[in-house]
């Protein structure tokens, strides 16, 4: 099988924070170490100073505000697999979870990314998602696009471009999958591939314009839909978003 590099994005200013990161990271290398070629953990703490204990896991830490979209690219720029899966800290991953996505995307030549699902997320119980170890095609953020957990083709960024980063942590699964649409790349969810996610975990002790509420969600809601309701995207057209360079 191919490797996958692992972005995650972690604020871990503290121990319970430290331990959340380094329990997906753990999590990661015990149920899949063989598949992964690097873990590139992009950390927020700009005094971290903590090892994770294992020589495939880099600690990247950018001199500026936290930017989902943003941290994911710099992550994006050191990648080197053929695949690409993250971002957030949250996570614990689950037994064959990433063998299952990537014996998908080898035996399935049409699929461009994959989710896997967390069976305690509201939308991915049996009354949307049945026990079947399917591949469910579509591009309905919540349901086919769980935006704390997905794995592409790196070549996909290649068509897309980088992530937008006008969207510093609400609705950048919205506009990822809208770009997979616009440029004909399809989007699954894998009832084989489990993961477990502790809803909003990651975002507890951010910056305040990370925080839910209406304000920061209907600002940068604003922006989503100003961007796809206007030339070229309006028409069906492309812009992929610039390079990242470090």
């Amino acid at each position: 099988m191919s490797k996958v590099d692992v972005i995650i994005l972690s604020l871990a200013n503290d121990e319970t924070s430290f331990q959340t990161t380094k329990r997906c990271v753990d999590s990661y290398l015990t149920t899949a170490n063989d598949l992964i070629k690097s873990i590139f953990v992009i950390e927020s703490c700009k005094t971290f100073n903590r090892s994770y204990g294992h020589d495939k896991v880099q600690v990247i830490i950018p001199q500026r505000e936290f930017n989902y979209n943003e941290f994911y690219n710099i992550g994006l720029s050191h990648c080197t697999a053929k695949y690409v899966m993250g971002p957030n800290n949250d996570l614990i991953i689950q037994e064959n979870c990433l063998q299952n996505i990537i014996k998908e995307f080898e035996t399935n030549s049409n699929i461009d990314s994959i989710c896997p699902i967390d069976r305690d997320w509201h939308r991915h119980t049996k009354l949307y998602l049945p026990d079947d170890n399917k591949l469910y095609y579509g591009w309905e953020v919540s349901l086919h696009m769980f935006g704390c957990i997905f794995c592409a083709k790196r070549s996909v960024f290649e068509k897309i471009g980088y992530l937008d980063e006008q969207f510093f942590f609400f609705y950048q699964d919205n506009d990822y999958v809208y770009s997979l649409r616009a440029n004909n790349l399809l989007q699954g969810v894998l009832t084989s591939a489990r993961v477990k996610h502790k809803t909003g975990a990651t975002s507890a002790k951010g910056p305040a314009r990370c925080e839910y509420t209406p304000y920061n969600m209907n600002t940068q809601g604003d922006i989503l839909g100003r961007k796809w309701n206007s030339e070229p995207f309006k028409s069906g057209g492309y812009i992929p978003y610039k390079k990242y360079t470090l």
